[in-house]
């Protein structure tokens, strides 16, 4: 009784919201075409046997990954959404263990932490740009068992330079180094292809947003072949991920044109986006790397939500963040929804 006490003190991870308003709330790829995903989805089930269990399925998404990310299939780890790889990788990791991150980032994390009796400690970013200090986190990681970095961070927005993560991985040697990598597509570079020079790196990686399934709850961990192969045989659970989505997620990836094609018009109209609320009064607009933006409200923080509600738009209300003050992080959606997310800042007076 005394550990569900306890387990009822960790603050609830709070999900977007599921109702039919324009959501731009939750990070999804609205700007993919939905009659696209349906019609691979319905051939996608007409190929499989859900009698059987998804071994086959497994091996062609390995395959087919592998080719995408052009990294040996025996680095790759796939699991139900990143998130259930965290569990596992927090189990891992052990409870009374202690991991540095920074702060704001993915709040998930720290929670999950928190039930699996993690020690999280958190570097601040600098409010002004959201840079790290390195030196400090490097410090601080050196008392730590690992580390968890959004590569870009969520929900700030922003890549870290190659250089710092570079630095932290060799300085750092002896820690798990995990960097998630959820919205690399849409970002400058990727880690994906160090993981066999660097034995303590981990990459996590999603179908949820670029790809456009977030639905589907398919994720990956990158990483060297000794380490995947032990979490995959060893760790992981046997048939983590389900037939369909595994058939699904086949199809997407074996015709990544028009995903491709998404994720070079989400980055467009991000810039277009962060031009445009640029030049609003009294709010700071921070640049993106992934496909939402970062936004300081200032004193209109509750005149930009109600002014949002009404018109039937639910952005991701970040509340009073450390450092920061009140912020919210809106989804880059379709040029449509961007254009009435303009309309609405500019009328706020």
């Amino acid at each position: 009784m005394r550990e569900i006490k306890k387990i009822s003190t960790i603050e609830k991870y709070t999900i977007p919201s599921g109702n039919n308003s324009c959501k731009l709330d939750a990070n999804e790829n609205v700007v993919l075409d939905k009659n696209f995903l349906i019609n691979i989805s319905l051939n996608s089930l007409k190929k499989i046997d859900l009698r059987r269990y998804p071994i086959e399925l497994y091996e062609d998404l390995y395959k087919k990954l592998s080719n995408y990310l052009m990294i040996s299939k025996r680095s790759l780890v796939l699991g139900s959404g990143s998130d259930q790889i965290i569990d596992l990788l927090l189990t891992l990791i052990g409870r009374g263990r202690r991991l540095t991150s920074i702060y704001p980032t993915f709040s998930y994390f720290k929670t999950r932490c928190q039930l699996h009796k993690v020690g999280f400690s958190e570097i601040l970013l600098s409010s002004i740009d959201n840079t790290l200090n390195n030196g400090k986190f490097i410090e601080d990681a050196k008392k730590s068992h690992a580390i968890y970095l959004c590569s870009p961070n969520n929900p700030t927005g922003n890549q870290f330079e190659k250089s710092q993560i570079l630095e932290i991985l060799t300085s750092l040697e002896n820690n798990l180094v995990i960097i998630d990598e959820a919205y690399v597509e849409f970002a400058k570079y990727s880690l994906t292809r160090l993981v066999q020079k660097y034995p303590n790196l981990v990459i996590l990686r999603t179908f949820s947003k670029a790809v456009g399934l977030a639905g589907a709850r398919i994720g990956y961990m990158i990483a060297n072949e000794e380490l995947a192969d032990l979490f995959r045989n060893k760790i992981q659970l046997p048939y983590a991920v389900n037939s369909i989505s595994l058939a699904i997620a086949i199809s997407v990836i074996s015709n990544p044109e028009k995903m491709e094609k998404s994720i070079s018009l989400i980055k467009d109209e991000r810039e277009r986006l962060y031009r445009n609320l640029s030049n609003v009064k009294k709010i700071n607009v921070y640049k993106s790397d992934a496909n939402f933006l970062f936004i300081k409200c200032n004193e209109k923080y509750d005149r930009i939500l109600e002014a949002l509600e009404n018109s039937r738009i639910i952005v991701k209300a970040l509340g009073n963040i450390e450092n920061y003050g009140k912020c919210i992080r809106i989804t880059i959606g379709t040029k449509k929804m961007n254009n009435k997310i303009l309309s609405i800042f500019n009328n706020i007076q």
